[in-house]
């Protein structure tokens, strides 16, 4: 099978994972010992990964996040609690604080 028109092909389809599975796999020496099945495997898991990544990515770009590199470590607890102090001012519920 020749791997340039191969390559072109996955492009166009849009399997980018793919092709990229693929040149590494050609690329490295231990690749021969492996199965039809198991190329096929490694390169669809790869596509998927991507796809998965791609999805992630959007969905983080279309959310428009205040602080888009915020994560749970940089959370303060030892302020003081926002929630017991909104609970306690308001008049409509009455919690025991």
């Amino acid at each position: 099978m020749l791997t340039n028109p191969t390559l072109d092909q996955m492009q166009t389809l849009g399997l980018t994972g793919m092709a990229a599975a693929w040149r590494e796999l050609v690329e490295q020496d231990s690749a021969g010992e492996l199965s039809r099945d198991e190329w096929l495997g490694l390169m669809l898991d790869r596509e998927v990964g991507m796809r998965a990544d791609k999805r992630v990515r959007n969905k983080l770009a279309a959310a428009k996040l205040r602080f888009p590199e915020a994560c749970i470590e940089d959370i303060n607890f030892a302020t003081r609690d926002i929630w017991a102090l909104n609970c306690r001012c308001s008049p409509i519920i009455s919690w025991s604080v």
